[in-house]
């Protein structure tokens, strides 16, 4: 369990404060905690996101809270993100987990992907990507071997398990490093991405990013 946790509620757009109606994917990011805006059904909704890091101990999923409560995690950030709290509606909370990767998702006749088999933190957004990566790299295999499964499981699992490790661990180093850090921490974030071009950017995630889920690129 990751300790993060994680708020969300979706609001129809003219109750969205006017100066945040973008059309885009809206990051802020403060000393434990980050808030994320976008809209959703060709602008008619957004999405509300709120996440901190308050060392929840429990895992629970989906449980309505109150505005209050989301509050407690951000009272310490600056007035005009705290407007996208204050709009929002029927709250719920989420305790994110994950877990250290595991090199072994078969078991007979049995082959886990997704995050049955590596759960990730959301810091990458790609939880539902790896699951497809998977799908496309199993379906290839399935095909490849016709059928047989022994053969076809055992090179999915080969592939699949290095690249889906290295998204988990850089999931939860995104999450305390670039999200959620204070003070010194912060300033190297400010500094390292202030100062890099767009290419420098683009080369940072081109691993993540540039392939198919075919092979055994990590």
């Amino acid at each position: 369990m990751s300790g993060h946790t994680t708020f969300r509620s979706v609001i129809p757009t003219e109750q969205m404060p006017e100066d945040l109606r973008w059309n885009a994917a809206t990051l802020w990011a403060g000393p434990k905690c980050h808030i994320v805006h976008y809209p959703l059904k060709g602008g008619k909704v957004f999405n509300l996101v709120v996440t901190c890091h308050n060392d929840a101990a429990e895992a629970v999923a989906g449980v309505p809270v109150t505005k209050e409560v989301v509050y407690e995690g951000f009272s310490h950030i600056a007035d005009r993100p705290k407007q996208i709290i204050e709009r929002g509606e029927n709250w719920k909370l989420w305790v994110l987990c994950d877990r250290d990767p595991t090199p072994n998702w078969v078991d007979g006749r049995a082959v886990l992907l997704g995050d049955a088999a590596h759960p990730m933190l959301q810091y990458l957004a790609q939880g539902a990507c790896m699951a497809l990566e998977d799908a496309v790299n199993l379906s290839h295999h399935m095909a490849e071997t016709e059928g047989k499964l022994d053969a076809a499981f055992s090179a999915y699992n080969r592939d699949r398990f290095a690249r889906t490790g290295r998204v988990q661990l850089n999931s939860r180093l995104m999450g305390e490093y670039v999200y959620h850090p204070a003070g010194g921490q912060a300033a190297l974030r400010n500094a390292v991405l202030g100062n890099s071009s767009r290419e420098q950017h683009y080369d940072r995630v081109a691993w993540l990013y540039g392939v198919t889920g075919l092979g055994d690129a990590i």
